[in-house]
């Protein structure tokens, strides 16, 4: 609908004013869009994600939105990543996925744990990429023997969503996915470029640390990496090389 995306990009500006990004693309296979995003849009609704709550809305011809309902979650729910006609939901003690009804309702499907920490998620038609911050993760109990990492599930059968790898990272924070390239962003680390061909041998194409990256937007060759005080746009149609495009001032 015409009016969905003037909404949509009014909820963008006020995310990535807030360190998040929002997806721009919901029906994209690749994952485009931001990880720590606690809305989305997918066809004709806006889909909200609160503490406790994932809350639904009908975008209506008038511009209007149109309450369709409301789910009680558990505690701790922090990030929403569209992918066709699923959302995966990112909270500080799992993952759990589900699945778009023609009504436009989310039936649960499936859900996996992990130990608590802050856990932005993409995904694309195989596996789901989780980044679990601990050490760095505000209010959250932090165990001393459990590190900063990327985990990968394969999530296939969305019915049993099952851990493939874990690669360790430090301070990682939002995830985006353009094909085999995975962008992860490591707060005042930087940004690293991963090589995900292989889920099994992960490797690192590029990194920036000259810059501070909470979340990333992934367009068709272009990326939009949001830190605390700035946007910054690249050209990545290489990823070893990225090239600074712009800068935007938050």
């Amino acid at each position: 609908m015409k009016y969905l995306g003037a909404i949509f990009l009014c909820f963008a500006f006020l995310a990535c004013s807030n360190d998040s990004a929002a997806t721009l693309n919901s029906s994209s296979s690749t994952g485009q869009g931001g990880s720590l995003a606690r809305f989305t849009v997918v066809g004709d609704y806006l889909y909200t994600l609160e503490v406790t709550t994932l809350k639904w809305f009908k975008a209506e011809e008038n511009g209007g939105l149109t309450p369709q309902g409301e789910i009680s979650l558990n505690e701790g729910q922090e990030t929403i990543f569209p992918l066709d006609n699923l959302l995966f939901l990112g909270s500080t003690s799992g993952m759990s996925i589900y699945e778009i009804s023609s009504t436009g309702e989310p039936v649960f499907r499936s859900q996996i744990d992990h130990v608590v920490g802050c856990d932005p998620v993409v995904a694309n038609d195989e596996f789901a990429f989780v980044t679990l911050r601990i050490q760095s993760c505000a209010g959250l109990f932090r165990p001393l023997a459990t590190e900063d990492v990327l985990n990968i599930y394969n999530v296939q059968d969305i019915q049993n969503p099952n851990p493939v790898a874990s690669y360790p990272m430090n301070d990682p924070r939002g995830v985006g996915l353009a094909g085999d390239v995975l962008f992860l962003c490591e707060g005042a680390n930087g940004l690293k470029v991963l090589d995900i061909s292989d889920v099994n041998d992960v490797s690192t194409i590029s990194q920036l640390t000259n810059i501070h990256a909470n979340d990333v937007i992934v367009l068709n060759d272009k990326l939009l990496v949001i830190g605390p005080e700035k946007i910054i746009q690249y050209d990545y149609s290489d990823p070893a090389n990225l090239v600074l495009i712009s800068e935007i001032n938050l």
